[in-house]
């Protein structure tokens, strides 16, 4: 559980809103029964003046002991550098951040969500911020409470695994295994065995049995990564799971009951893959109950800030240096189409943070896959012509 100071509004206000954007409840310390209530992880999260010096006998120490607080998150606003610092084994942690609280904008909104994943580093979440995003975020947590199967369809790159894995941690099946099974990556033969098991003996090399995935996650959740890459063949006994909750083991004659909820993955038009013959038309509206569709990275462009500081965070974590992206940076990365989604916004961003200079990524330090354009950037031109341009001396080719 997550409980924030309220003694400075703003602060408190603006974090809440963040966080309950991701998915995270939190309350505020002056919420009825908030210090004594149970909770994941007892977290607090507080804004210090800039003249806060920290000592193990002051009465925020006290505070945190007396409430039995795990760890502390402060945020330090105006600070002359982007810097961390730890204390008591780093049950404490202070932010300090080089931009005012009262600040609006996209540079901001970095600081602001990289100090959230201090906060959430424990708790699986969404990075958003804009409101297409946060939708589907409440959209996720009320369709978590139910036991329907879920088909979730989007380009590539768009976080199909990533809403999976949210669904599944607000359901009530949470504290059981979520399985994951990429269709696309194995081939039949194998897959059949891995979803649904065998009996020892039933073909060669089946030395030992083996339950199946689906009965692995028993009480939990299965996800079928790009479900339209399945097998036809397989289709119908996974429509049997589906629809009776029994599955069949290679080389048996017994059916054996299982409780999973199913969610699905796919990057293709369903409809047409019934339409074209490979895909079961009774399988597809067994799956589609409660259809999603994941949005492109150009159609929430205002999450950037949010997906930039959660990859520098992973990034940077046990890093001493913390790299941050300049004002005129986020212009451009705003401005860009994005035709790979987050993944190409993943390796724009570590490319950029090999070539930045003083831990600050400017916008010339972006490079670009421009597939729109049908010429892919040529990486190892736009490197060297870096360098060239540069006022070293050292050529590093």
């Amino acid at each position: 559980m997550i409980k924030v100071d309220h003694k400075n509004d703003i602060f408190a206000s603006e974090l809440r809103k963040a966080l309950n954007g991701r998915g995270v409840e939190c309350y505020l310390i002056n919420d009825l029964n908030c210090l004594s209530a149970d909770g994941f992880e007892n977290i607090y999260v507080g804004c210090v003046k800039s003249d806060f010096q920290f000592n193990t006998n002051s009465d925020l120490v006290s505070f945190l002991k007396e409430n039995k607080f795990k760890k502390s998150v402060l945020a330090l606003f105006s600070s002359s550098e982007f810097k961390v610092e730890s204390y008591l084994n780093g049950a404490v942690t202070v932010y300090h951040l080089p931009i005012g609280l009262e600040f609006k904008g996209l540079e901001k909104d970095f600081y602001f969500h990289y100090f959230i994943e201090q906060i959430l580093q424990n708790y699986p979440n969404l990075p958003a911020i804009d409101e297409n995003s946060t939708k589907l975020t409440t959209l996720l947590k009320r369709l978590a409470c139910t036991d329907a199967t879920v088909l979730i369809n989007g380009p590539t790159g768009t976080g199909k695994e990533v809403v999976s894995n949210l669904i599944h941690h607000f359901s009530k099946r949470a504290e059981k295994a979520l399985v994951a099974v990429n269709c696309a990556a194995i081939p039949e033969q194998m897959l059949e065995s891995m979803l649904f098991g065998h009996e020892k003996g039933s073909f060669t090399g089946a030395l030992q049995p083996n339950k199946g995935l689906i009965r692995a996650a028993d009480e939990g959740t299965v996800l079928l990564d790009e479900i339209s890459e399945m097998p036809i063949a397989l289709q119908a006994k996974l429509l049997r799971v589906i629809q009776e909750k029994k599955v069949m083991p290679i080389g048996s004659s017994v059916e054996i009951n299982v409780d999973v909820r199913i969610i699905a993955t796919t990057n293709r038009n369903m409809a047409e893959e019934v339409k074209a013959g490979r895909f079961r038309e009774d399988l597809y509206y067994r799956l589609n109950v409660f259809p999603l569709n994941t949005l492109r990275l150009s159609d929430r462009k205002f999450d950037i800030p949010a997906i930039a500081a959660n990859m520098l965070f992973s990034m940077d974590k046990d890093s001493d240096q913390k790299v941050r992206i300049s004002d005129k940076a986020f212009e451009r990365l705003i401005e860009y189409s994005w035709p790979g989604n987050v993944r190409e916004l993943c390796n724009v961003i570590q490319r950029a943070k090999i070539l930045c200079a003083n831990n600050v990524i400017s916008a010339d330090d972006l490079i670009f896959d421009d597939f729109e354009k049908d010429k892919p950037t040529n990486t190892a031109e736009a490197l060297a012509a870096k360098f060239r341009n540069s006022n070293s001396s050292e050529m590093v080719l």
